[in-house]
């Protein structure tokens, strides 16, 4: 079996078969799928979804950068409040994060958002799914402060940093401070990317695979919609990459993400 970690099933590029992409994703050996949230809004068509899709489906629920509300506090406790109601369903805090790519304007808002929910997963336990773009270095400090914070509570920031951009050294950084998985979705298999240099420096016991459907759809499928059954590509691509079987590859990143989240926990 294979585990898509991130995916958003709920994106209006699903409305007409979401039914039938599920069932793809099923037939082609991927029985579990992470869904992203990326803000409160969201979340309630998140949890319809996996509620009728239980064993396959695991609702998250976090605010993504892009995603702030104008009253960010307002935001925030509408999101802690939803989280707290559905505390034994809900797998992860994410999709949250820090994205520099697009906005520089509201940093200091971004980093309060994501410092708050980072601390909210610690309290409740749960993993974090991290958007990261273009700001590892600040989201270095804002861990070296939460762990400057949790002094000798024995306390570490766990989770995945999604489709991972950063180098080695920032990723050993984050590695140093928190449990952290590296995200290695569709952007592994392009011809222009580096990723796997990250894949087989770090090896198979520090990654889990991803798609972020419906986007970044790996080869031959690239400028297409992504879907989870395509996260099989990124196990065949990595395998032979690596020189290891598929199988190899399905069992270790499915082992990191079980490890990681409380899949039968809910």
């Amino acid at each position: 079996m294979i585990i898509d970690t991130h995916c958003h099933l709920t994106d209006e590029q699903y409305a007409g078969d979401a039914e039938q992409v599920i069932s793809n994703a099923v037939e082609a050996g991927v029985g579990k799928m992470v869904m992203a949230c990326c803000d409160n809004e969201e979340y309630p068509h998140i949890k319809a979804l996996c509620d009728s899709h239980r064993g396959v489906l695991f609702p998250t629920i976090g605010i993504h950068p892009e995603n702030m509300a104008p009253d960010i506090e307002a935001q925030l406790a509408e999101m802690e409040a939803l989280l707290r109601g559905d505390h034994d369903r809900v797998i992860a805090v994410g999709e949250i994060g820090l994205d520099l790519y697009w906005d520089k304007t509201r940093l200091e808002e971004q980093k309060t958002v994501l410092k708050r929910q980072i601390l909210l997963a610690m309290e409740y336990d749960l993993p974090v799914l991290l958007h990261i773009r273009e700001a590892m270095t600040e989201f270095l400090d804002i861990l070296r402060d939460i762990n400057n914070r949790a002094g000798h509570s024995g306390k570490r920031v766990r989770g995945i940093l999604h489709c991972y951009s950063g180098t080695i050294e920032q990723a050993e950084a984050a590695m140093e401070m928190g449990h952290f998985l590296l995200g290695i979705g569709g952007t592994v298999t392009y011809k222009k990317s580096d990723r796997i240099s990250i894949v087989n420096h770090f090896g198979l016991e520090h990654i889990v695979l991803e798609t972020d459907s419906p986007y970044l759809a790996p080869m031959p499928h690239r400028g297409k919609r992504n879907q989870p059954a395509l996260t099989v590509c990124v196990a065949e691509y990595i395998a032979t990459a690596l020189g290891k079987e598929v199988d190899e590859v399905a069992r270790v990143t499915t082992d990191n993400a079980e490890k990681l989240m409380n899949f039968h926990g809910v």
